[in-house]
């Protein structure tokens, strides 16, 4: 541009100080109409770049945020944390034998049907198995979620070759599970055995096994099957009702100790008659 300038001044005819004069002023319009459109295209890359950089962040962060949780529990007990493509985001031991389980794996960015296979190969869980300790894995997920999540660790069910089975739980209960210090899974198992149990800690259940804390609700609901003739009637009225029938049944053996009496002494009437008439003959 500026070349062009110079070749057309060439062709005037005028003082050359007033052409230099002339040539200098038009440069620096011309700069003037340039520099607005550098910048904006300067601002507009750098926006751009901001962009970039925060849909970069903002994927990272979905990606790692939790939107569902599986915990697995035997004696080992430990949680994983689903994002919303199903993978591991995180893995959390709630007891010292979870500690040990972890440390043999790498659970994270894992699939949740992976990682559920990786733990129950693992060879500290075998340990647990052999024992024949029941393997309870919990879904804590939105209804959304939910069926999807269940279908998958029934597949891995099948194939663990051993008692195992899968519950859900209320998502709302995980900030009281971890806030307790117990995965959703045994939180839920203690929430249950409280119903019947006032007096059960959750210190107590977090050094429980799952066949433990089931083995203690099963007791509690076959006790509760056996009294539920008897339920909702007062001790009192209880009490009121043994004693009418034992007054019943005692009443029921005097009269039958009188209706004896009544035949004996009927017989030795008859007995008296019958030796009197023999007599009279």
């Amino acid at each position: 541009m500026a070349n062009k300038i110079k070749n057309a001044f060439d062709s005037v005819k005028a003082d050359s100080s007033l052409k230099e004069s002339a040539m200098q002023f038009l440069e620096k319009e011309r700069r003037k109409r340039r520099y607005p459109l550098l910048a904006v295209q300067k601002t507009f890359a750098a926006v751009c770049a901001m962009l970039v950089l925060a849909a970069g962040i903002g994927g990272y962060s979905w990606t790692q945020t939790p939107v569902s949780y599986l915990s697995i529990d035997v004696n080992p007990s430990i949680e994983l944390a689903l994002n919303a493509f199903d993978r591991v985001v995180s893995a959390v031991a709630y007891n010292d034998q979870g500690d040990r389980l972890l440390e043999e794996l790498s659970l994270k960015g894992k699939k949740y049907t992976e990682a559920i296979d990786a733990v129950a190969d693992s060879s500290t869980l075998k340990q647990y198995l052999a024992e024949e300790e029941e393997l309870v894995i919990t879904v804590a997920a939105d209804s959304s979620r939910k069926e999807k999540l269940l279908s998958g660790i029934e597949s891995c069910s099948s194939h663990i070759g051993h008692s195992s089975r899968s519950v859900t739980a209320d998502p709302g209960i995980v900030p009281d599970a971890h806030e307790n210090g117990l995965s959703v899974g045994k939180y839920q198992a203690f929430l249950e055995l409280s119903q019947y149990d006032d007096t059960v800690t959750v210190h107590e259940c977090k050094e429980m096994s799952m066949t433990e804390i089931h083995g203690r609700i099963l007791e509690h609901e076959h006790g509760h099957e056996n009294n539920h003739g008897n339920a909702g009637v007062p001790e009192d009225q209880e009490d009121e009702a043994e004693n009418t029938q034992e007054a019943e049944n005692a009443e029921e053996g005097i009269q039958q100790e009188d209706t004896g009496e009544q035949k004996h002494h009927q017989n030795e009437n008859r007995n008296g008659k019958n030796h009197d008439t023999h007599h009279g003959s």
